[in-house]
């Protein structure tokens, strides 16, 4: 690990304002404020506080050279993937290098703030024990800087704030295995300082740096397994190079330490999934864990702290921190974008008799009926895509509440406001897909307006150390892994979400099934349904787009066709969307016209014809998609920054 270090030169003068922290509200630190500022731990706490910078629903920005750095809430969902329609520059090979990367600036911006306080620390003289906020500091350094190896791989690595006059400025990036390195050490500093999980209140704790540790180390374990050093460069004449620090961590070494992690976060005892098992609500519950505010939001009258799955969020609230982001009505339809759920991701839910995706199960029904799919499905299905001929509950005057709920509750009666009309498909233009999500989406009377909600946004998850502990076992075992590990893992998210377990008989079975239902023969894996349970389980948590990368089959899987609904059974004839009617006041109104219809049909696996809303001559993803380019502008300033490969 190199120990001298760099901050590029868009990053020196960062103001440190905010309008939520004390600290932050500070005007730019010089050095005299510096040294008179931290003197006690209440201090150092509030400059903690300050360094919080999770990438939620919320826009967030930092001013670095008088330009605004900023994150957007698009880039934590599904975009640039096969569970979502729409076309970006990213999947269709068009990316190229630009003068600005915001998160260039934006992430550096965050990483001077912790620097600083741990600069500070060092210094510090004070009696009180100010641990807790240096692993604060060091654990938000780790993020961001993970975030960074996620969207450029190697970057300069800072690891204390510099001045104008610094000669690091202008030195080479590090590997991406020097930047894995040190986020690891920042990590295993935040545990070792921070507190036990206690008041759920959003402060990262000890359990939550070590399930963020899991996730970093089976990222990194297979990227390296799977995409290695094809998108690293030379470092003499691009890229970041592949050089790595005495003492890395193996493959294996990374994959086993990311399911003891897990594991040891799993058994702690301070989270639990979210569930309402016992009551009428039980199917119903999961959608509300992605929109809960508090117990006005939810048929079932919980309270958000009731909440202990959440291990890391960002957290809003009704009172003075609501998102500001048009979640609802962006992430809400199924209008070619960010909320249109493709037939991909249908497929691949669980169905409740044996806990296999559709084509691979016996409760295979085909697409004749517009419900059939939703019949004998996990609960991730049905509470998190609107179901055609059910009503729901609409944000703003048509939203639930307290009393709205105890008359309808989607569980025991059906009496809802005028005005709440049954649902169904509007398949009437072009890049639709049918099927409308609603994860993460408002239903709440109170929020009027777009920007109104104010539910948390999981940053992770327990369900997550589920999905890590399964994952970093099976790829322990090459591909194999035993009952009792599914048991302790995947199948916890089955039962929670009313599927059969699986188990490794069920590989053999969902092959049969699958040569049942479509005549063709089955080559699933354990691995195929420990991948798939993934997509079913963290959509919309900004997941996918990563696992297709580290998994190397983001190629073949965004090049391909996005499809929806599905228009033709395997005879030939119509499926019940073509012809269906339903009626809007008096008028009746078609669920599918052909103006939908503009790139044809694919045929399915059993003959059927399903709607293409994004053809795959769209796409062209290629290797060096995988990372995103550096910013123009910081390769003038530093003549020593070598541009990504393929840029």
């Amino acid at each position: 690990m190199k120990n001298i270090i760099i901050i590029p030169a868009i990053v020196l003068g960062v103001a440190m304002t905010s309008c939520t922290d004390y600290f932050l509200d500070l005007k730019p630190l010089d050095s005299q404020t510096e040294a008179n500022y931290y003197k006690t731990a209440q201090q150092f706490e509030a400059a903690a506080n300050g360094t919080y910078s999770f990438y939620g629903y919320k826009k967030i920005s930092e001013k670095v050279n008088g330009k605004d750095c900023a994150h957007d809430f698009g880039w934590v969902w599904d975009s640039n993937t096969d569970l979502l329609a729409g076309v970006s520059n990213t999947a269709n090979g068009t990316l190229a290098a630009s003068e600005n990367d915001g998160y260039w600036g934006l992430c550096y911006a965050k990483i001077r703030k912790c620097n600083i306080l741990l600069e500070k620390a060092e210094q510090y003289t004070g009696t009180e024990s100010i641990e807790p906020y240096v692993a604060t500091a060091k654990f938000f350094r780790a993020y961001q800087y993970y975030w960074m190896l996620m969207r450029f791989g190697g970057v300069p690595i800072v690891t204390r704030p510099l001045s104008s006059t610094s000669d690091e400025l202008y030195m080479a990036r590090n590997s991406r295995y020097e930047v894995v390195s040190q986020i690891i050490a920042d990590l295993r500093d935040a545990i070792a300082g921070l507190p036990d999980e206690s008041a759920y209140d959003g402060h990262v704790t000890r359990q939550g740096a070590q399930a963020f540790m899991a996730r970093v180390l089976l990222f990194e374990a297979t990227w390296e397994k799977y995409v290695g050093d094809s998108t690293d460069g030379d470092g003499i004449n691009y890229g970041a190079g592949s050089a790595k620090p005495e003492g890395y961590p193996s493959v294996s070494a990374m994959l086993t330490e990311a399911a003891s992690l897990a594991e040891t976060v799993i058994n702690s005892g301070f989270y639990q999934l979210w569930e309402a098992k016992g009551t009428p609500y039980e199917s119903i519950a999961y959608n509300f864990l992605f929109n809960l505010e508090d117990e006005n939001t939810n048929p079932m009258g919980f309270p958000k702290d009731r909440n202990h799955e959440f291990i890391l969020k960002d957290c809003y609230d009704r009172t003075g921190n609501r998102t500001g982001s048009n979640i609802t009505h962006t992430f809400g339809g199924d209008n070619n974008g960010l909320g249109a759920v493709t037939l991909n991701w249908i497929n691949m839910v669980p169905c409740v008799s044996d806990g296999l995706p559709y084509f691979y199960s016996e409760d295979y029904r085909g697409f004749d009926k517009m419900t059939d799919i939703y019949e004998n499905r996990d609960y991730r299905f049905t509470s998190t895509v609107k179901k055609p001929g059910c009503k729901y509950f609409m944000m703003g005057t048509l939203g639930g509440n307290k009393d709205r709920y105890a008359k309808a509750d989607y569980a025991t009666c059906f009496d809802f406001p005028d005005g709440v009309v049954d649902y169904y498909p509007s398949v009437t233009s072009a890049g639709v897909t049918g099927f409308q999500n609603r994860k993460m989406i408002s239903e709440c009377s109170l929020a009027q307006k777009d920007g109104d909600e104010a539910y948390d946004y999981p940053i992770l998850r327990l369900a997550e150390l589920y999905l890590i502990y399964a994952e970093a076992k099976c790829e322990l075992g090459n591909g194999q892994i035993s009952d009792q590990d599914l048991d302790k893992s995947i199948n916890v998210l089955h039962v929670r979400g009313g599927s059969a377990p699986i188990s490794n008989a069920s590989v053999a079975k969902a092959n049969q099934n699958y040569l049942k239902n479509t005549g063709k023969p089955g080559n699933l894996t354990m691995m195929d349904l420990i991948r798939n349970e993934r997509a079913v389980e963290l959509r919309n948590e900004y997941a996918r787009q990563t696992d297709l990368l580290r998994w190397a089959i983001a190629e073949e899987t965004i090049n391909t066709n996005r499809l929806g609904v599905v228009i033709k059974n395997p005879d030939g004839t119509d499926t019940e969307i073509v012809n269906f009617q339903y009626y809007s006041g008096d008028t009746p109104q078609p669920t599918y016209t052909s103006a939908s219809n503009i790139y044809g049909e694919e045929i399915l696996p059993d003959g059927s014809a399903a709607l293409i809303v994004n053809a795959k001559f769209q796409f062209n993803m290629k290797r060096h998609n995988y990372l995103y380019p550096l910013p123009i502008s910081q390769l003038q300033l530093n003549e020593n920054l070598l541009q990504n490969p393929g840029y």
